[in-house]
């Protein structure tokens, strides 16, 4: 319990980091969000969705119902920035735009469920709570760098920026304490497990890693692998 709640927190500092980066050094990032879709692919793919299936056969389930709720949580959170994007398509106009709170809500939801997924792990075991903890952690420094670039993209103030950004590094927290302390019905985890693969799957494949696409593929692909090399290490070690 006490390791849930520390690896939550340390979300918190994560997610403020990325926000302080996106403020102070915003052309300093290609490297580390490589580094993060590795991390949070290798999360996904070699420890999530691998449990997901082990805990549907536990109690006979079928094993695609795990792997189709992969799909449903990719195309929830890809319906979810598809309708923040379209929000944000309005032309220009004075003051502050609209379109960038709902992107920035919508980030704090994203960032939400991240904890979520940090308290159902630690809740199946310490061990895939590790790894998911190590995932979102990498995955809310993007969160953070994201929230920010997106209020300051729509003509927000840096206050402003600023209290949308501690909202968002919050959100985890309050994932992770239902996530930990709510009953969760047997048949409830292998789903659960499956949709935050495909949360993660979707984070990697449409957030992080094109976010380095401005780094030589030389430079970005053997941090990418190692980051998802990590993850696996850490998957077998604990």
């Amino acid at each position: 319990m006490v390791l849930a709640l520390v690896s939550a927190a340390v979300t918190f500092g994560s997610t403020l980091a990325g926000g302080v980066a996106a403020l102070r050094w915003p052309r300093r990032k290609e490297l580390l969000m490589a580094l993060a879709g590795g991390v949070v692919l290798g999360a996904a793919l070699f420890d999530l969705l691998p449990e997901a299936v082990a805990a549907a056969e536990d109690i006979g389930m079928a094993a695609k119902v795990p792997i189709g709720s992969v799909l449903v949580g990719y195309l929830v959170f890809h319906s979810m920035e598809r309708y923040v994007h379209r929000h944000g398509e309005h032309g220009e106009h004075d003051g502050p735009d609209p379109a960038g709170t709902a992107g920035a809500v919508g980030f704090i939801v994203h960032s939400f469920f991240d904890g979520l997924a940090i308290g159902l792990g630690f809740h199946v075991d310490q061990a895939l709570g590790i790894v998911v903890a190590a995932a979102v952690i990498g995955h809310d420094f993007s969160d953070g760098l994201n929230t920010v670039s997106y209020l300051v993209a729509h003509r927000h103030s840096p206050s402003r920026s600023w209290r949308f950004l501690i909202a968002d590094a919050s959100a985890p927290l309050v994932g992770a304490v239902i996530g930990l302390f709510s009953p969760i019905p047997d048949e409830v985890l292998p789903v659960a497990l499956g949709f935050f693969s495909g949360l993660f799957v979707y984070a990697a494949a449409t957030n992080l890693l094109p976010a380095s696409h401005a780094l030589p593929v030389r430079q970005a692909l053997p941090v990418t692998v190692a980051g998802a090399a990590a993850m696996l290490l850490v998957s077998l070690a604990v």
